[in-house]
C-alpha cells in the first residue's frame, strides 16, 4: 500500500485564551476560547468529547467565558398561587440548559446559542475592551471589567442580558474579578499595582491593596480569585502569588514561585487548594496545612505547650510543580467534581493538558488533540485533489504521484519511501472577506464544484479549467444560488455524481439543492428534513430497530447536526446531531427512510461503505456499528462484536477518539478506523478476536521475535542433550513434535507428542494498529492501495510561535 503523507497543509489552531467549566448545577460541560474568536464546547465525559465549535471571526479574540444556571426564583413569594406550582417553576429552571457568554477587545459581550452555534443577544460593554468576566454564585449577575477603569454590571436573570450600572470608575484598566460567596463583596485586579475591594450594592471602594513595584513601574495584577473562608489570592506581573485577609485586607503570606507573570489562578471548592500558572510554563499548587508552630523557649528554658501538645498553625505551602507546556499558559480551570476531576490549562501553544486535581502533580497528564476533531479536508478521489478549509478561506492542492513500484507492495518495507513522478501542486487558493470563521466546505467528485458556509450565508463556486490558458482554472461564483433561507451550515456534502449539495443549516434543517441545472441559473430546493427539529406532523415518526423504540418529536428537541453521509452511489444520505439521533434518508424518493436507535456514546463520524448500504458509525467510546440501512437494522457482526464486552481492550482504551473510516478498494471488507495518534486495521470477515491480544503491530512483531528467539535457544540447548546423551536428531524431534508408540494388552496406540514445551497456540487477533504518523487531521483511500493522510507535526506548530520564556540559570 502507497501512502501520501501530506505534511504541506496550512492549518495552525489558534492559542487558547480562557477556559470555563459549567457550574455544578447542570451537566458537566467546559467551554475554551482562542484568539480567533472560536469557542469550543467539550464534554468530559468519554475521556473528554468535543461536542460543538463556535464560529469566531476577525478582530473576535476570547479574552473572558463565563457559563450562568440559574436555579434560583427571582419573582416574590406572594406571585406563586400555591407552593406545588412554585416547586414546579424550580423543577423546570433547574433543566433548562446552562448559558455561555464570552467577550473581548471588541467591547461587545455576547451570550451564544448553543442549539444555532448563532449569537442569541449581544450588548455593548459601555466600558471598551472587556478583559476579565464573571458571574455571581445567584447567576443572576454578570459582571464585566472593562478597559476605562469601571466594573459593570448587567443583569442576566430569567433569560435576559441588560445593563444595570456601573461601579465607581478608577484610573486604569481592570484585569481581573472575583464575587464573594454572599455576592456582597467583590475583588478586582487593576493594571496600577493595585487590587479593590468592593461593596456590590454601593458599587464603591471599600479596600485598597497595594502589590509590589519594580523600577517604578507598575504590576499588573492579571488574576483574583477569592477563596471559600472570604480570603483571596492574587497572582501579578512580578511573578508573586499572595494570600490576603478578607476581612482586613492584610497581606497572609507571598510566594516568589514563578520567573515572570502569573496570569492565570484556579481555587478548589474548600478553599484548600490552589493552582497557579502564566508566562514561565509552570503550573504550581499551593495546600493550605496544619504545620507545627515555631517553637519559643520559655524563661525556664523550656519549649512553649498546650496542654503538653505542641502548638500547631495553619499555613499555605507549595506542594508541588509541573510543567505541561511549551509556551505561555494564559488559562485555567478546576473542576473538583467527582466525575470530573480534572484541572485543565491552555495557552500559546493551542493545546489543552488535562489533568487529575485530586492526584497533582505525581500524575501524568492527558494531552487533548489539537487538531480537528470533524475533518476540515474533503477530497475529490476520481481527480485526486484535496480541499482543506482555513478560518476564511479554502485552499485546493493535486495530489502527487509516485513511481510504480518494480516488486509488490507486500516484498517492500514499511515505512520505505517511493519517488515522486510528479510532486504536489497548490493549483487554487480563494480567501473570503467576510469577518465570520468559516463552519463547513465540500468538494464535489468531479472537482467543478466547491461549497463553503459560515453561520450567515452559504456560497457556491463552479471551477473550470481557462480554454484560452490551459492549466490555469477559473472560478466563478453563482450568484443566483438562493442559499438556505439566509442561513449558514454547519455541514455541506455533494452526492458522488455531482448534481445535488447537501446543506446541514444552522437551524438544524437537511436540505436538499438540485445543482444540475446551473447553466440556466436554476438551483431549485428539491426537499427540506426537519427531523433535526423534532418537527411535528409528517417528521414524527416511530420506528422499532433491533427491539429498540426510539421517538422522534417534540418542541425542544431542536440540536445541532454534526455529522452527515452520502453513500457511494447517491440513494441514501445519513444525518446525525448531538442528541445522538441518526436518521436515514433515500435520496431518490426523498423520504425520510429510518430512524436509528440511540447509541450509548456520542457519535463521532458517519461513513457508508462504498460496495454495500451498510453505515458505519463510530461512537466515543472506540465502540463502532455496522447499520443495513436497507434492512433497517444493524448487521450479522455487529451485533454479535459491537459492544464495549466484545471490542478488544487495547483499542477500547484509546484516549483518541475515532474520527473517520476509510475503505480500500481493493480489500472490499476490511476498513480503516483512524484517530488523531493512530489508524486501525480491520477485516470485517474475521470476529474481533483475543480481547487481549497486543494490537499494535510493532509491539507485535517485536513479541514474535523474542519468542522465536527463545524457541531457539531451548531447540538448542535440547539437540545438545540429545548430543550427549548419543541419541541422534530426528526430523521431528528438531520440528518439535515426535511420534509415541504405546504397546499393551488391547493393541497398539500412536500418540503425538510435543517436544517443544513452549510451542503456544497462535493467538487470534484482528484490530492492527499502527501508531505511526503524526496527529492526523484526514485520512482516505484515492485508490486501490492508495491512501491519503493528512498529517500535522506538533514542530510544525511550534516553528509558528514566538520563542517561550527562559531565564539562564548560574552555570548553565
Amino acid at each position: 500500500m502507497e501512502v501520501h503523507r501530506c505534511r504541506f497543509v496550512d492549518y495552525i489552531p489558534s492559542a487558547i485564551n480562557a477556559l470555563a467549566f459549567a457550574p455544578n448545577t447542570t451537566r458537566h460541560l467546559m467551554a475554551c476560547g482562542r484568539a480567533n474568536g472560536d469557542i469550543e464546547v467539550w464534554n468530559p465525559k468519554n475521556e473528554w468529547t468535543l461536542e460543538k465549535v463556535i464560529p469566531g471571526g476577525k478582530n473576535r479574540s476570547v479574552e473572558a467565558l463565563a457559563w450562568a444556571h440559574q436555579t434560583i426564583l427571582t419573582e416574590d413569594e406572594d406571585f406563586w398561587d400555591s407552593e406545588k406550582e412554585k416547586q414546579a417553576a424550580i423543577k423546570k429552571l433547574t433543566k433548562t440548559p446552562p448559558r455561555l457568554f464570552s467577550a473581548g477587545l471588541n467591547a461587545v459581550v455576547t451570550e451564544w446559542d448553543l442549539a444555532t452555534l448563532k449569537p442569541k443577544r449581544s450588548v455593548d460593554s459601555h466600558g471598551g475592551a472587556v478583559w476579565c468576566m464573571a458571574t455571581n454564585h445567584a447567576n443572576t449577575i454578570l459582571a464585566v471589567g472593562c478597559e476605562d477603569g469601571c466594573v459593570r454590571l448587567f443583569d442576566i436573570a430569567d433569560g435576559e442580558l441588560a445593563f444595570i450600572r456601573s461601579f465607581d470608575k478608577q484610573k486604569t484598566r481592570i484585569l481581573s474579578l472575583a464575587w464573594s460567596q454572599d455576592d456582597t463583596i467583590m475583588i478586582t485586579g487593576s493594571a496600577n499595582s493595585s487590587i479593590y475591594k468592593w461593596n456590590v450594592e454601593l458599587g464603591r471602594v471599600v479596600s485598597r491593596m497595594t502589590v509590589d513595584r519594580v523600577s517604578g513601574e507598575d504590576t499588573l495584577v492579571w488574576s483574583v480569585k477569592i477563596l471559600a473562608n472570604g480570603n483571596f489570592v492574587s497572582g501579578d506581573s512580578l511573578g508573586h502569588v499572595k494570600f490576603w485577609d478578607g476581612a482586613t485586607t492584610t497581606m497572609i503570606q507571598s510566594f516568589n514561585a514563578h520567573g515572570a507573570d502569573v496570569l492565570c489562578l484556579a481555587v478548589g471548592r474548600d478553599g484548600n487548594t490552589v493552582f497557579s500558572s502564566g508566562v514561565d510554563r509552570k503550573c504550581n499548587q499551593y495546600r493550605f496545612v496544619d504545620q507545627p508552630a515555631p517553637k519559643k523557649t520559655g524563661k525556664n528554658g523550656k519549649n512553649g505547650t498546650i496542654n503538653g501538645k505542641s502548638e500547631v498553625v495553619a499555613k499555605w505551602v507549595l506542594a508541588g510543580s509541573r510543567r505541561f507546556h511549551s509556551h505561555d499558559v494564559r488559562a485555567l480551570a478546576l473542576d473538583e467534581s467527582r466525575n470530573v476531576d480534572a484541572l485543565v490549562s491552555g495557552g500559546v501553544d493551542v493545546s489543552m493538558v488535562v489533568c487529575p486535581a485530586a492526584q497533582f502533580p505525581d500524575i501524568n497528564q492527558r494531552r487533548l488533540p489539537y487538531v480537528p476533531q470533524r475533518p476540515i479536508v474533503s477530497i475529490s478521489k476520481s481527480k485526486r485533489l484535496m480541499l482543506c478549509r482555513q478560518e476564511h478561506g479554502v485552499k485546493v492542492w493535486r495530489l502527487g504521484k509516485s513511481a510504480s513500484p518494480v516488486q509488490p507492495f507486500s516484498d517492500i518495507e514499511i515505512g520505505a519511501h517511493m519517488d515522486l513522478i510528479e510532486p504536489q501542486q497548490a493549483i487554487l487558493e480563494m480567501n473570503f472577506k467576510d469577518d465570520l470563521n468559516l463552519t463547513a466546505s465540500a468538494l464535489s467528485e468531479d472537482g467543478h464544484w466547491i461549497a463553503v458556509a459560515d453561520i450567515e450565508e452559504v456560497k457556491l463556486f463552479r471551477i473550470d479549467e481557462n480554454p484560452a490558458h490551459p492549466g490555469q482554472l477559473t472560478v466563478k461564483k453563482q450568484k443566483s444560488f438562493p442559499g438556505v433561507r439566509g442561513t449558514g451550515a454547519h455541514f455541506l456534502t455533494f452526492t458522488p455524481d455531482s448534481t445535488r449539495l447537501v446543506v446541514a443549516s444552522t437551524d438544524s434543517q437537511v436540505v436538499i439543492v438540485d445543482i444540475a441545472q446551473w447553466e440556466s441559473g436554476n438551483f431549485d430546493i428539491l426537499r427540506k428534513f426537519g427531523q433535526h427539529r423534532g418537527a411535528g406532523g409528517k417528521d414524527t415518526e416511530s420506528m422499532e430497530v433491533d427491539g429498540e423504540e426510539d421517538i422522534v418529536g417534540g418542541e425542544s428537541q431542536v440540536e445541532t447536526i454534526v455529522s452527515m453521509a452520502v453513500s457511494a452511489d447517491g440513494q441514501w444520505l445519513a444525518t446525525g446531531d448531538l442528541k445522538n439521533r441518526i436518521f436515514v434518508f433515500n435520496m431518490d424518493t426523498l423520504q425520510h427512510h429510518a430512524t436509528l436507535p440511540v447509541f450509548d456514546a456520542p457519535l463521532t463520524s458517519l461513513q457508508f461503505h462504498p460496495y454495500s448500504p451498510t453505515l458505519v458509525i463510530p461512537t466515543a467510546s472506540n465502540v463502532f456499528y455496522l447499520f443495513n440501512v436497507e434492512n433497517r437494522r444493524l448487521t450479522d457482526w455487529s451485533r454479535e462484536f459491537s459492544s464495549d464486552k466484545h471490542f478488544p481492550t487495547k483499542f477500547l482504551g484509546l484516549k483518541d477518539k475515532i474520527q473517520g473510516i476509510a475503505f480500500n478498494p481493493a480489500r472490499k471488507n476490511t476498513l480503516l478506523v483512524w484517530g488523531a495518534n493512530y489508524i486501525c486495521h480491520v477485516n470485517l470477515e474475521l470476529g474481533v478476536g483475543d480481547r487481549n491480544a497486543i494490537l499494535n503491530v510493532g509491539k507485535r512483531k517485536r513479541t514474535d521475535r523474542a519468542k522465536d528467539e527463545i524457541r531457539k535457544q531451548q531447540r538448542e540447548r535440547r539437540m545438545k542433550k540429545y548430543a550427549a546423551l548419543g541419541i541422534l536428531p530426528m526430523p521431528e524431534l528438531e520440528s518439535g513434535k515426535a511420534m509415541v508408540v504405546l504397546e499393551g494388552k488391547k493393541g497398539r496406540k500412536v500418540l503425538t507428542a510435543a517436544t517443544n514445551h513452549l510451542e503456544e497456540k497462535e493467538e487470534e487477533f484482528n484490530f492492527q494498529l499502527l501508531h505511526k504518523f503524526q496527529p492526523l487531521m484526514f485520512v482516505d483511500f484515492v485508490g486501490e492501495n492508495s491512501l491519503v493522510a493528512v498529517e500535522l507535526p506538533f514542530i510544525k506548530i511550534l516553528s509558528s510561535l514566538p520563542p517561550s520564556y527562559y531565564r539562564a540559570s548560574y552555570g548553565t
